[in-house]
């Protein structure tokens, strides 16, 4: 038995004894199937295009209903609509699908970028009505979130050389970092994917008249596991040398032209403006010397990290080609604290690359995402 094996089944044994440690250890993966997966980015600004895949590894058919959330415009970093589009498609099993962002959205998003959200979801059969997870009952006929961990997915960015024009503004910045890199390029990543700790085809979710919201937390009533409040990531220093440190300087890899943080909320609401995600940044060297700033968003960005902290460049006070990066929630808990999930995309002279951050259980606390029910 490999190790992977066995740690694998001691941790189902586990999480079935005790659902609330599971819920602490397992908050995201990009390695195991879920009942939800994020996609961090979308990307069909111009010529870029998107595609994204989804697979159902098990051995019964379902549904996914896969939402897009735009980047609103605009120059309040206070509150803003963020528009989102829907659809929902069969998945047999063992099928992967290939969704291309453009075509699903037909020019929809403003600005070209977003986020991915996808859960598998069935209809209630029973004329009575089908118990739900939060104790409440689904009425019959109705199409709600099922517990099914055995979604994964992957996203895909074809890069062709365009970008949002300096002027768009969102929350008080460029909407998109300007073009830089080779041209033609792609890059790709695994989703992030979430769990539900009920048993299979459990309903989940709540209709709050018309309105689904879905719960992210440590209550045995949560659709799905808790999230974890801090996210962070290592970096490369835009300008820098992509060299071995900090003690063997062997010969540069290549130079980094552009290093872009992508942010999202996951408390979403399609139905009132969303107040912005305050943070705080702590960046360190790699001689651990510390810089701190702040930062806000609203719903999804995607930003050059020199904009966040302007002393983050090789030619800066940041001494070093490499760091990390560290982004805290404000506050780190309660109804207005942001769920933080994220990405981290470098573009060097040799090609970009995408990959997402680390997800850390520092703090878990609620999170809802509320999107519209059919």
């Amino acid at each position: 038995m490999s190790r992977y094996t066995y740690w694998l089944l001691t941790t189902v044994v586990l999480c079935l004894a005790a659902p609330a440690w599971c819920a602490t250890l397992l908050p995201v993966q990009d390695n195991l199937p879920g009942s939800l997966l994020v996609f961090p980015i979308f990307d069909i600004i111009g010529g870029n295009q998107t595609k994204i895949r989804i697979t159902n590894n098990g051995v019964t058919a379902t549904h996914v209903r896969v939402t897009y959330i735009c980047q609103p415009l605009g120059t309040s970093n206070t509150s803003a609509f963020c528009p989102s589009f829907d659809e929902s498609l069969p998945l047999t099993p063992h099928q992967t699908i290939v969704l291309d962002v453009a075509t699903a959205l037909f020019g929809a998003c403003p600005t070209g970028q977003g986020y991915i959200v996808a859960f598998a979801e069935a209809r209630c059969l029973d004329d009575a009505g089908c118990p739900s997870a939060n104790g409440g009952t689904v009425p019959s006929g109705a199409t709600q979130p099922i517990s099914h961990n055995q979604l994964f997915g992957s996203y895909h960015l074809y890069y062709n050389g365009f970008a949002n024009a300096p002027t768009v503004i969102c929350s008080g910045v460029p909407c998109s970092p300007p073009p830089v890199g080779i041209v033609p390029d792609v890059e790709a990543a695994d989703a992030i994917t979430i769990q539900s700790l009920h048993p299979v085809f459990t309903f989940l979710g709540t209709d709050t008249g018309g309105a689904l919201s879905l719960t992210f937390g440590t209550a045995p009533t949560a659709d799905y596991v808790a999230l974890p409040k801090v996210v962070e990531t290592d970096f490369a220093v835009p300008g820098a040398d992509l060299i071995a440190g900090p003690v063997s300087f062997g010969p540069s890899s290549g130079m980094e032209l552009q290093t872009n943080v992508i942010l999202l909320n996951m408390n979403y609401t399609q139905f009132a403006p969303i107040t912005s995600a305050t943070m705080s940044g702590n960046a360190w060297n790699w001689f651990e010397v510390g810089f701190s700033s702040t930062h806000r968003f609203l719903c999804w960005e995607r930003i050059p990290i020199n904009l966040i902290d302007i002393r983050l460049t090789a030619t800066g006070p940041f001494g070093s080609p490499y760091g990390n990066f560290q982004f805290t929630p404000s506050p780190l808990a309660g109804p207005t604290s942001p769920q933080l999930l994220g990405a981290i995309e470098e573009v060097s002279t040799l090609g970009r690359t995408i990959r997402n951050m680390t997800h850390s259980a520092t703090a878990l606390s609620p999170a809802i995402f509320t999107t519209d029910i059919e």
